[in-house]
């Protein structure tokens, strides 16, 4: 019986003492932040564990707090080309928009133009909740599918949510039978 119990201390250490030598050392691992623990810098942003952490202030102490998580929609990218063609006057009638892609700086971008009473109107069509491309609906007014948010037609501005910010207007100009985009 004191043999048995010899083996399985010996077969104990020599597990032990595998486990010891094929796990990650300290070293090697990150550190990992919790909610309360010291920080150095106020404002500062770091993730651990899957989980984004924040310096603030709190009761005289820097401290990380868990941050809270927003998805932040994309603003499209400014482009430097200035006045490129996306269609012909005659392409497009008053009241009429048309959908067209954008391409510059090597990027494309999606744009509705609209011709109103007043003159050639220009947005991005990417939602500014969360940038899912916006259509029109049979109301005349740039409906997103994703969410149901509504933007004006002719000024771009939110007619109902969840978005909360206008789409993006761009410059436009007609001169020689063609419409420009400036972006």
């Amino acid at each position: 019986m004191a043999d048995l119990s010899r083996r399985k201390i010996l077969g104990m250490l020599a597990g032990g003492f595998v486990a010891f030598l094929t796990s990650p050392s300290a070293v090697d691992a990150a550190p990992t932040i919790r909610a309360g623990d010291t920080c150095k810098k106020v404002g500062r942003r770091t993730t651990s564990g899957g989980k984004t952490f924040e310096c603030v202030e709190a009761n005289g102490a820097r401290v990380w707090k868990r941050a809270k998580e927003t998805a932040k929609p994309q603003q499209p990218a400014k482009p430097a080309a200035d006045g490129i063609k996306v269609l012909d006057s005659s392409a497009l009638s008053v009241g009429k928009s048309e959908n067209v892609v954008v391409s510059s700086g090597g990027r494309n971008f999606a744009v509705v133009v609209t011709r109103t009473s007043a003159g050639v109107v220009a947005f991005n069509r990417a939602c500014t909740h969360q940038g899912t491309l916006v259509t029109v609906n049979s109301a005349n007014q740039l409906y997103c599918i994703s969410h149901g948010s509504l933007f004006n037609l002719t000024t771009g501005a939110v007619v109902e949510g969840p978005a909360s910010r206008a789409l993006t207007q761009y410059k436009v100009t007609e001169t020689g039978g063609a419409i420009y985009l400036t972006l």
